[in-house]
This record gives C-alpha cells, sequence and structure tokens, in this order.
C-alpha cells in the first residue's frame, strides 16, 4: 500500500514540471518567386521557382496547458485577425489545418495551442505568402504532436491548405516553400532540383498594387475556356522558354536567361495579366543595366522580377526609387 503511494507521489512530481513547462515552438519559412511559368503551369507546362530566404514568415505555437476543453487561438497582428476557433471563418486555414492532421493521422483529438503568425512577405504580391504560412502551420503543428515528417510529407500537407487559398493552385509556391531550393516543376511529378552553373542575382521590385492569385488564375481559366486555341499556343510557347532556362541556369548562361525572360514578359502580356505600371517598371530594369526582366507571380500587380549583375544593383535601385518604387527586395541562387 505504502509503496503504491510513493510511486503515485513519484508520478506526479516527475511529469508535472515538464508539462507546466512545456516551451513553445518556433518555426521560420521563407518567400519564394516564380521566375519562369506563370499561369502555363497549371496545364501542365514546366515552370521554374527560386527561394527568397531574406523574406520569411515566423509562426509561434505555444501548447495551451490550462485549457480544459479543446482550445485553438490564432494570431495574425499583421492582417489584424485574432481569436478562437469558434471565432475564426469556417474556411479558415488553421480550420483546415487541424481537420487535414484529424484526417491524416486519424487523430480524434488534438492537444490545445495558441499559434501566433507575423511574415515580413507582403500580402497578395506573388511572393508566397500564403504558402509561407501554410508551410509554418504544417511544421508546427507537426511537431506540436511529435510528429518527425519528411520534407515530402509536409509539402503534400501544405498544398492542401493551399487549395483553401488558390482553389485549383499547381503545388509550385508550397514546393519551393517546403525544400527551400531552386527548382523545375511540372504538375503531378516530383520537383527537380536545379544546380545553377554560376551565381545568379535578382531584383525584385513591388509594385504595390495588390493581386489575388486566385481570382486572376480564374480569369485565365475563363479566358483560356473561351479561347482555348490562342491560350494553348501561349501556354506552350511558356513551357519552351522554361525548358530553355532550365539549361540556361545549369550552364551558368546569365545573357540567355535575361533575354528568356523578357520574352516571358512578352508572352504573359499577350495573356493578358500584365499592367501598364508592370510593364513600365520591365522596361526601367532593361534600360538601366539589368539582363531582364518580368512580372513574376499571377500578374494584374505584385511583383516585377529582374536578373542583374551584382556590381549593377546599386545604380539600379537608384533610379528605381528615383522613379517611385522604393519596395525592393533582392535574392541569389547558386552552387551548394
Amino acid at each position: 500500500m505504502g509503496n503504491r503511494g510513493i510511486d503515485y507521489f513519484l508520478l506526479v512530481y516527475v511529469h508535472q514540471p515538464v508539462l507546466i513547462h512545456m516551451p513553445a515552438i518556433l518555426v521560420h519559412t521563407i518567400g519564394k518567386s516564380i521566375l519562369f511559368g506563370e499561369h502555363a503551369v497549371v496545364y501542365g507546362q514546366p515552370a521554374i521557382a527560386i527561394p527568397i530566404t531574406n523574406l520569411r514568415t515566423r509562426v509561434t505555437l505555444t501548447p495551451d496547458l490550462k485549457a480544459q476543453t479543446p482550445t485553438y487561438h490564432y494570431d495574425a497582428p499583421d492582417i489584424g485577425m485574432q481569436g478562437t476557433l469558434d471565432d475564426l471563418p469556417h474556411d479558415h486555414i488553421l480550420v483546415e489545418a487541424l481537420r487535414v492532421f484529424r484526417e491524416s493521422f486519424s487523430i480524434k483529438s488534438i492537444p490545445s495551442f495558441k499559434l501566433h503568425v507575423s511574415s515580413s512577405i507582403p500580402v497578395a504580391a506573388g511572393l508566397g505568402s500564403s504558402a509561407s504560412i501554410s508551410v509554418g502551420i504544417v511544421r508546427a503543428i507537426a511537431q506540436h504532436l511529435g510528429l518527425k515528417l519528411p520534407v515530402e510529407r509536409i509539402n503534400t500537407l501544405a498544398y492542401q491548405l493551399e487549395k483553401l487559398h488558390h482553389g485549383n493552385p499547381s503545388g509550385i509556391d508550397n514546393t519551393v516553400i517546403s525544400y527551400e531550393k531552386p527548382l523545375y516543376y511540372i504538375r503531378d511529378q516530383a520537383p527537380q532540383f536545379l544546380e545553377p552553373g554560376e551565381p545568379f542575382h535578382f531584383l525584385l521590385i513591388n509594385s504595390a498594387i495588390h493581386s489575388l492569385t486566385s481570382r486572376v488564375v480564374d480569369e485565365v481559366r475563363r479566358a483560356w475556356e473561351a479561347t482555348p486555341i490562342p491560350f494553348n499556343a501561349l501556354f506552350h510557347d511558356i513551357g519552351a522558354l522554361t525548358a530553355q532556362a532550365r539549361q540556361a541556369i545549369t550552364k551558368g548562361n546569365q545573357v540567355m536567361l535575361g533575354q528568356l525572360m523578357t520574352e516571358n514578359h512578352h508572352l504573359l502580356q499577350k495573356m493578358g495579366v500584365s499592367l501598364p505600371s508592370l510593364d513600365d517598371i520591365v522596361t526601367l530594369c532593361n534600360d538601366n543595366g539589368a539582363l531582364g526582366a518580368k512580372l513574376c507571380g499571377a500578374g494584374k500587380g505584385g511583383n516585377v522580377i529582374a536578373l542583374v549583375k551584382a556590381d549593377t544593383i546599386p545604380s539600379l535601385l537608384q533610379t528605381l526609387q528615383s522613379a517611385g518604387w522604393t519596395e525592393t527586395y533582392q535574392t541569389s541562387i547558386s552552387k551548394k
């Protein structure tokens, strides 16, 4: 009798502090840019995407040990959203994430937690804001549940959340953010990672025009359904450029890559997803030292990406700022 009492006392004494002091889980994820293949990738053509490592999302998950019943709190101050699960819309990303984990791993009850999300990635700018959050939430909840998931599974689960944002996404955003590597991507195929022959430096210029990817993708879909022949030709031409761009990257041919980027922009203009402001930025970059430039992402706003030589970046930045384009980001890809 006495031994059983002592055993019980020791069990409480040893395990209680572990529960009280469970640390918060901190996850960082990156941004991305589509380099080639926007829209065409949805229709089976290849695309190339690159990571933007200096744009980041921070997801903090704190176990809520005081909750008597399963409780989940979401706080995203950047977009002014916070509340418990009952306060959030039924199609909110946290609602979907909990459903995906329950169904994917046959979990009846997920322990309570508080989720805090902050990000330096501009929203509705084509730089992977939603996918970065999706990957971050998946990683955080997986750690909370003690699941050691391979990156392939993280990517698959994040894709489920991306469907919530974009309806029929290609999967390229969550893939490049999950792996944090430049990649050549064809929908429903395993990603092929790129090994650049030389370093490539890129400058991204924010047009300050918000653009919802799902809306623009839907506009292109409707236009394709109405006139499939010209759109199929555009998708094919973009796919061919993307294949050439892959070779230019692996061979380190910066001049060719820049020319292909500008050609890709012209095809996106024909598709109807550019805007005069985006065209102006492309022209300004190409006239002031860039090797090539194009809109990146869905279009109708968002960003332009320009291929630049490292020594021309300061002067191009000054030119852009003088023209009023002050929000810029830099990234590069190189051999690992």
